[in-house]
């Protein structure tokens, strides 16, 4: 069961043409969003970061925290006024994630959006998807689901076992796609698609409150 903690904390968010999924955490009594570098990397004046609620986008008034280095697909901004009540907190950490066990994501694939909303802000309520943790990868954690766009910046939950998740361990940012040819009938043609491969990627937490502890400038809560 994924409660109101997670859900009150992920948005949809949009920057320019790329729309992803973000997420609100706090760290040391001011609030920040995490999301997935290449979601929000043009981010500027001209270009701001807008969120989507009561079936409209909203700019939001923020500040850039940092961009992950090289490929690190990771982002912190930290916007002007909070978003999410710190009555309901989630714990910004992996420590404890199990090899094999279940974990869960949300975000907002393809523009599905739930008729259910939440807050005066009209904010739609996130999907869920579950998924298998699979590997440590360095920075990464790899898991076995199947991620689609949309997802991209969205938290990773999970809980001990048999425990309500209640932590966020990672940052989604993909999936392992394997180029795969089109037939035509039974003729194979020059042509390719990217087969996802149910592999995610996911960037852990820690690169995030890494970045904050780095320019702690969040909004206080």
């Amino acid at each position: 069961m994924i409660t109101a903690n997670s859900i009150h904390r992920t948005f949809r968010i949009k920057c320019g043409d790329s729309i992803g999924t973000g997420f609100t955490i706090d760290v040391n009594g001011k609030q920040y969003l995490v999301t997935a570098r290449h979601v929000i990397e043009g981010i500027s004046s001209s270009t701001p970061l807008e969120v989507f609620g009561n079936n409209s986008w909203v700019v939001v008034d923020a500040a850039l925290v940092a961009h992950g280095d090289g490929d690190i697909d990771v982002s912190v901004i930290a916007p002007k006024e909070v978003m999410s009540s710190p009555n309901l907190p989630v714990v910004p950490s992996s420590e404890g994630l199990a090899y094999g066990q279940d974990v869960y994501f949300l975000g907002f694939p393809y523009g599905v959006l739930s008729k259910v909303i939440f807050a005066s802000e009209g904010y739609p309520l996130p999907l869920v998807k579950k998924a298998l943790f699979s590997a440590f990868a360095g920075d990464m954690y790899l898991l076995d689901g199947h991620n689609n766009p949309g997802f991209s910046g969205g938290p990773v939950i999970f809980g001990p076992s048999g425990v309500t998740p209640q932590s966020i361990a990672a940052i989604v940012s993909g999936y392992r796609f394997h180029p795969e040819a089109i037939h035509l009938g039974d003729a194979e043609t020059d042509l390719t698609y990217r087969y996802n491969t149910g592999i995610m990627i996911t960037f852990k937490i820690e690169i995030a409150l890494e970045m904050i502890q780095a320019n702690p400038i969040g909004a206080p809560v």
